[in-house]
Protein backbone atom coordinates (compact mmCIF):
# COMPACT_ATOMS: atom_id res chain seq x y z
CA UNK A 1 0.00 0.00 0.00
CA UNK A 2 1.24 3.49 -0.86
CA UNK A 3 1.27 6.33 1.68
CA UNK A 4 2.12 10.00 1.87
CA UNK A 5 4.77 10.88 4.44
CA UNK A 6 4.32 14.50 5.52
CA UNK A 7 7.42 15.97 7.16
CA UNK A 8 7.07 19.08 9.31
CA UNK A 9 10.21 20.82 10.53
CA UNK A 10 9.43 22.89 13.65
CA UNK A 11 10.73 23.62 17.13
CA UNK A 12 10.55 20.58 19.38
CA UNK A 13 8.42 22.53 21.91
CA UNK A 14 5.62 22.42 19.35
CA UNK A 15 5.81 18.64 18.90
CA UNK A 16 2.79 17.71 21.04
CA UNK A 17 0.54 20.38 19.57
CA UNK A 18 1.49 19.52 15.98
CA UNK A 19 1.20 15.78 16.67
CA UNK A 20 -2.28 16.25 18.15
CA UNK A 21 -3.26 18.31 15.13
CA UNK A 22 -1.97 15.65 12.73
CA UNK A 23 -3.89 12.93 14.56
CA UNK A 24 -7.07 15.03 14.49
CA UNK A 25 -6.96 15.38 10.70
CA UNK A 26 -6.50 11.66 10.11
CA UNK A 27 -2.85 10.64 10.11
CA UNK A 28 -2.25 6.93 10.54
CA UNK A 29 0.90 7.48 12.57
CA UNK A 30 3.21 10.15 13.96
CA UNK A 31 6.93 9.99 14.63
CA UNK A 32 9.56 12.57 15.54
CA UNK A 33 13.18 12.87 14.50
CA UNK A 34 14.86 14.77 17.33
CA UNK A 35 18.58 14.03 17.59
CA UNK A 36 19.14 16.86 20.09
CA UNK A 37 16.45 15.51 22.40
CA UNK A 38 17.92 12.02 22.34
CA UNK A 39 21.42 13.33 22.98
CA UNK A 40 20.16 15.40 25.91
CA UNK A 41 18.46 12.40 27.52
CA UNK A 42 21.48 10.19 27.14
CA UNK A 43 24.12 12.65 28.30
CA UNK A 44 22.03 13.41 31.42
CA UNK A 45 21.63 9.76 32.33
CA UNK A 46 23.55 8.21 35.23
CA UNK A 47 25.01 5.62 32.88
CA UNK A 48 25.46 8.01 29.96
CA UNK A 49 28.72 6.43 28.91
CA UNK A 50 26.95 3.18 28.17
CA UNK A 51 23.97 4.79 26.47
CA UNK A 52 26.13 7.15 24.42
CA UNK A 53 27.53 4.14 22.58
CA UNK A 54 24.07 3.47 21.16
CA UNK A 55 23.80 6.74 19.24
CA UNK A 56 24.38 6.40 15.52
CA UNK A 57 27.09 8.68 14.14
CA UNK A 58 24.71 10.40 11.70
CA UNK A 59 22.38 11.27 14.58
CA UNK A 60 25.22 12.94 16.47
CA UNK A 61 26.08 15.05 13.44
CA UNK A 62 22.58 16.56 13.48
CA UNK A 63 22.17 16.83 17.24
CA UNK A 64 22.69 20.58 17.48
CA UNK A 65 20.02 22.08 15.26
CA UNK A 66 18.66 25.12 17.14
CA UNK A 67 15.96 23.11 18.86
CA UNK A 68 14.32 22.02 15.62
CA UNK A 69 12.81 18.58 15.11
CA UNK A 70 10.99 16.82 12.30
CA UNK A 71 7.46 15.58 12.95
CA UNK A 72 6.35 12.96 10.44
CA UNK A 73 2.75 11.97 9.76
CA UNK A 74 1.45 9.25 7.46
CA UNK A 75 -1.66 9.48 5.28
CA UNK A 76 -3.17 6.95 2.84
CA UNK A 77 -2.80 7.66 -0.87
CA UNK A 78 -6.53 8.35 -1.25
CA UNK A 79 -6.01 11.77 0.39
CA UNK A 80 -5.99 14.89 -1.79
CA UNK A 81 -2.42 15.82 -0.97
CA UNK A 82 -2.64 19.48 -2.08
CA UNK A 83 -5.71 20.09 0.09
CA UNK A 84 -4.06 18.20 2.95
CA UNK A 85 -0.89 20.31 2.86
CA UNK A 86 -2.98 23.50 2.84
CA UNK A 87 -4.98 22.26 5.85
CA UNK A 88 -1.76 21.44 7.72
CA UNK A 89 -0.27 24.87 7.01
CA UNK A 90 -3.48 26.59 8.14
CA UNK A 91 -3.50 24.60 11.38
CA UNK A 92 0.18 25.30 12.08
CA UNK A 93 -0.49 29.00 11.55
CA UNK A 94 -3.06 28.80 14.33
CA UNK A 95 -0.75 26.78 16.62
CA UNK A 96 2.00 29.36 16.16
CA UNK A 97 -0.21 31.96 17.89
CA UNK A 98 0.23 30.04 21.15
CA UNK A 99 3.52 28.14 20.81
CA UNK A 100 6.84 29.11 19.27
CA UNK A 101 6.94 26.79 16.24
CA UNK A 102 10.03 28.39 14.72
CA UNK A 103 10.38 28.62 10.95
CA UNK A 104 8.13 25.77 9.88
CA UNK A 105 8.75 23.81 6.72
CA UNK A 106 6.19 21.29 5.40
CA UNK A 107 7.17 18.69 2.80
CA UNK A 108 5.83 15.35 1.63
CA UNK A 109 6.89 12.28 -0.29
CA UNK A 110 5.35 9.00 -1.46
CA UNK A 111 6.45 5.69 -0.01
CA UNK A 112 5.30 2.16 0.51
CA UNK A 113 4.29 0.68 3.85
CA UNK A 114 7.26 -1.63 4.16
CA UNK A 115 9.65 1.32 3.79
CA UNK A 116 8.41 3.28 6.82
CA UNK A 117 6.86 0.81 9.24
CA UNK A 118 10.08 0.46 11.24
CA UNK A 119 12.26 3.45 10.24
CA UNK A 120 11.35 5.51 13.32
CA UNK A 121 12.90 2.90 15.62
CA UNK A 122 16.44 4.08 14.91
CA UNK A 123 15.74 7.21 17.00
CA UNK A 124 14.35 5.44 20.07
CA UNK A 125 17.05 4.28 22.51
CA UNK A 126 17.15 3.44 26.26
CA UNK A 127 16.99 6.50 28.51
CA UNK A 128 16.26 7.66 32.07
CA UNK A 129 12.76 9.11 32.28
CA UNK A 130 13.48 9.79 35.98
CA UNK A 131 16.54 9.17 38.11
CA UNK A 132 15.41 5.60 38.86
CA UNK A 133 13.19 4.63 35.94
CA UNK A 134 14.67 3.46 32.63
CA UNK A 135 12.59 3.27 29.45
CA UNK A 136 13.96 0.65 27.10
CA UNK A 137 12.60 -0.10 23.61
CA UNK A 138 11.61 -3.76 23.42
CA UNK A 139 14.08 -4.36 20.58
CA UNK A 140 17.10 -2.88 22.41
CA UNK A 141 19.48 -4.45 24.94
CA UNK A 142 20.13 -2.72 28.27
CA UNK A 143 22.74 -3.77 30.82
CA UNK A 144 22.92 -0.70 33.06
CA UNK A 145 22.13 -0.31 36.76
CA UNK A 146 20.25 -3.41 37.91
CA UNK A 147 18.60 -1.47 40.77
CA UNK A 148 16.70 0.80 38.40
CA UNK A 149 13.09 0.16 37.43
CA UNK A 150 13.24 -1.08 33.84
CA UNK A 151 10.24 -0.57 31.56
CA UNK A 152 10.16 -2.00 28.05
CA UNK A 153 8.11 -0.13 25.46
CA UNK A 154 6.99 -0.84 21.93
CA UNK A 155 5.04 2.36 21.35
CA UNK A 156 3.96 1.81 17.77
CA UNK A 157 4.15 4.64 15.28
CA UNK A 158 1.43 6.86 16.73
CA UNK A 159 1.95 6.95 20.49
CA UNK A 160 4.29 8.34 23.10
CA UNK A 161 7.77 7.00 23.66
CA UNK A 162 8.20 8.86 26.95
CA UNK A 163 10.86 11.27 25.72
CA UNK A 164 8.67 14.37 25.91
CA UNK A 165 8.70 16.78 28.86
CA UNK A 166 5.02 16.22 29.62
CA UNK A 167 5.47 12.48 30.10
CA UNK A 168 8.66 12.93 32.09
CA UNK A 169 6.99 15.33 34.51
CA UNK A 170 4.11 12.89 35.01
CA UNK A 171 6.60 10.11 35.70
CA UNK A 172 8.41 12.26 38.27
CA UNK A 173 5.16 13.06 40.09
CA UNK A 174 4.01 9.44 40.01
CA UNK A 175 7.37 8.32 41.38
CA UNK A 176 7.06 10.88 44.16
CA UNK A 177 3.48 10.24 45.25
CA UNK A 178 2.35 6.71 44.38
CA UNK A 179 2.23 4.38 47.38
CA UNK A 180 2.23 0.60 47.38
CA UNK A 181 -1.31 -0.71 46.94
CA UNK A 182 -2.72 2.47 45.37
CA UNK A 183 -5.45 2.41 42.72
CA UNK A 184 -4.74 4.55 39.64
CA UNK A 185 -6.66 5.74 36.58
CA UNK A 186 -4.59 6.79 33.53
CA UNK A 187 -6.66 9.05 31.26
CA UNK A 188 -5.40 9.10 27.68
CA UNK A 189 -3.01 6.19 28.11
CA UNK A 190 -1.45 6.35 24.62
CA UNK A 191 1.30 3.73 24.70
CA UNK A 192 0.48 2.82 28.32
CA UNK A 193 3.74 4.18 29.68
CA UNK A 194 2.24 5.92 32.74
CA UNK A 195 0.06 2.92 33.58
CA UNK A 196 3.10 0.65 33.48
CA UNK A 197 5.17 3.08 35.56
CA UNK A 198 2.36 3.13 38.13
CA UNK A 199 2.31 -0.67 38.25
CA UNK A 200 6.09 -0.89 38.62
CA UNK A 201 5.98 1.68 41.44
CA UNK A 202 3.63 -0.56 43.42
CA UNK A 203 0.10 0.46 42.44
CA UNK A 204 -2.29 -2.45 42.86
CA UNK A 205 -5.00 -1.73 40.28
CA UNK A 206 -4.62 0.55 37.26
CA UNK A 207 -7.26 1.48 34.71
CA UNK A 208 -5.89 2.74 31.38
CA UNK A 209 -8.32 4.75 29.23
CA UNK A 210 -7.95 5.97 25.67
CA UNK A 211 -10.49 6.88 23.01
CA UNK A 212 -8.27 5.53 20.23
CA UNK A 213 -8.66 1.84 19.42
CA UNK A 214 -5.03 1.50 18.34
CA UNK A 215 -3.84 3.10 21.59
CA UNK A 216 -5.84 0.51 23.52
CA UNK A 217 -4.13 -2.25 21.55
CA UNK A 218 -0.66 -0.72 22.03
CA UNK A 219 -1.24 -0.29 25.78
CA UNK A 220 -2.33 -3.91 26.15
CA UNK A 221 0.71 -5.12 24.25
CA UNK A 222 3.10 -3.04 26.38
CA UNK A 223 1.44 -4.29 29.57
CA UNK A 224 2.04 -7.82 28.33
CA UNK A 225 5.70 -7.06 27.55
CA UNK A 226 6.15 -5.72 31.10
CA UNK A 227 4.16 -8.53 32.80
CA UNK A 228 1.68 -6.14 34.44
CA UNK A 229 -1.56 -7.33 32.77
CA UNK A 230 -2.76 -8.60 36.16
CA UNK A 231 -2.61 -5.02 37.44
CA UNK A 232 -3.67 -2.96 34.40
CA UNK A 233 -7.10 -3.13 32.79
CA UNK A 234 -7.41 -1.25 29.50
CA UNK A 235 -10.63 0.28 28.21
CA UNK A 236 -11.56 2.29 25.14
CA UNK A 237 -13.34 5.47 26.22
CA UNK A 238 -12.98 8.50 28.44
CA UNK A 239 -13.44 9.03 32.15
CA UNK A 240 -17.14 9.79 31.89
CA UNK A 241 -18.04 6.93 29.53
CA UNK A 242 -16.66 3.89 31.37
CA UNK A 243 -19.35 2.27 33.51
CA UNK A 244 -17.38 -0.55 35.12
CA UNK A 245 -14.55 1.49 36.68
CA UNK A 246 -16.19 1.28 40.09
CA UNK A 247 -16.62 -2.46 39.78
CA UNK A 248 -12.95 -2.98 38.96
CA UNK A 249 -11.94 -0.82 41.94
CA UNK A 250 -14.33 -2.71 44.23
CA UNK A 251 -16.70 0.27 44.16
CA UNK A 252 -14.12 2.50 45.83
CA UNK A 253 -12.78 5.78 44.59
CA UNK A 254 -9.25 5.75 43.28
CA UNK A 255 -6.12 7.14 44.94
CA UNK A 256 -4.64 8.79 41.85
CA UNK A 257 -5.88 9.94 38.46
CA UNK A 258 -3.18 10.93 35.97
CA UNK A 259 -3.92 12.68 32.68
CA UNK A 260 -1.21 13.61 30.19
CA UNK A 261 -3.40 15.22 27.55
CA UNK A 262 -4.05 18.88 26.66
CA UNK A 263 -5.05 21.86 28.80
CA UNK A 264 -8.58 22.29 27.43
CA UNK A 265 -9.46 18.65 28.12
CA UNK A 266 -7.94 18.89 31.60
CA UNK A 267 -10.12 21.92 32.30
CA UNK A 268 -13.19 20.01 31.10
CA UNK A 269 -12.36 17.14 33.48
CA UNK A 270 -12.58 19.33 36.58
CA UNK A 271 -16.13 18.25 37.40
CA UNK A 272 -15.77 14.57 36.53
CA UNK A 273 -12.50 13.95 38.38
CA UNK A 274 -14.12 14.49 41.78
CA UNK A 275 -16.43 11.53 41.21
CA UNK A 276 -13.48 9.17 40.77
CA UNK A 277 -10.77 10.37 43.18
CA UNK A 278 -11.16 9.79 46.90
CA UNK A 279 -10.92 12.65 49.38
CA UNK A 280 -7.28 13.75 49.70
CA UNK A 281 -6.45 11.65 46.64
CA UNK A 282 -4.36 13.11 43.81
CA UNK A 283 -5.11 14.34 40.32
CA UNK A 284 -1.89 14.67 38.29
CA UNK A 285 -2.31 16.67 35.08
CA UNK A 286 0.25 17.32 32.34
CA UNK A 287 0.31 18.42 28.71
CA UNK A 288 -0.40 22.01 29.78
CA UNK A 289 1.33 24.72 27.78
CA UNK A 290 2.51 27.65 29.93
CA UNK A 291 -0.02 30.03 28.40
CA UNK A 292 -2.81 27.81 29.80
CA UNK A 293 -1.26 27.31 33.25
CA UNK A 294 -3.31 29.97 35.04
CA UNK A 295 -6.56 28.85 33.39
CA UNK A 296 -6.08 25.25 34.56
CA UNK A 297 -5.02 26.30 38.04
CA UNK A 298 -7.96 28.67 38.48
CA UNK A 299 -10.46 26.06 37.27
CA UNK A 300 -9.35 23.50 39.85
CA UNK A 301 -9.01 25.93 42.71
CA UNK A 302 -12.55 27.17 42.05
CA UNK A 303 -13.74 23.55 42.19
CA UNK A 304 -12.26 23.03 45.65
CA UNK A 305 -9.00 21.31 44.72
CA UNK A 306 -5.77 22.18 46.52
CA UNK A 307 -2.65 22.59 44.41
CA UNK A 308 0.03 20.36 45.91
CA UNK A 309 2.82 20.89 43.39
CA UNK A 310 3.57 22.54 40.05
CA UNK A 311 6.43 21.34 37.84
CA UNK A 312 7.62 23.17 34.74
CA UNK A 313 9.98 22.12 31.97
CA UNK A 314 10.49 23.95 28.71
CA UNK A 315 7.14 25.28 27.51
CA UNK A 316 5.18 22.73 29.53
CA UNK A 317 3.57 22.50 32.97
CA UNK A 318 2.40 19.60 35.14
CA UNK A 319 0.29 19.97 38.28
CA UNK A 320 -0.63 17.74 41.20
CA UNK A 321 -3.93 18.56 42.89
CA UNK A 322 -5.39 17.23 46.15
CA UNK A 323 -9.01 16.28 45.60
CA UNK A 324 -11.72 17.65 47.91
CA UNK A 325 -14.29 15.42 49.54
CA UNK A 326 -17.28 14.77 47.31
CA UNK A 327 -20.31 12.47 47.58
Amino acid sequence: MKWYEVRISAKREAYDAISDMMMSIGTNGVAMEDPAGILKEITCADDSGYLYDYIEEDILKNAYNDGMAVIKGYFPERENIDALIKLINDNISNISKYIDTGEVKVEYCELYEEDWANNWKQYYKPFNITGNIIIKPSWEVYSGNKDNILIEMDPGMAFGTGTHETTRMCALLLEKYIKSGDNVIDVGSGSGILSIISAKLGAKNIIALDIDEEAVSVTRNNCRINSVCHKVKVFRGNLESINNIGEYLNNRKTDVVVANIIADVIINLSEAVRFFVKEKGLFIASGIIKDKKDSVLLEYLENGFECKEIVEEGEWVAMAFICPGFL
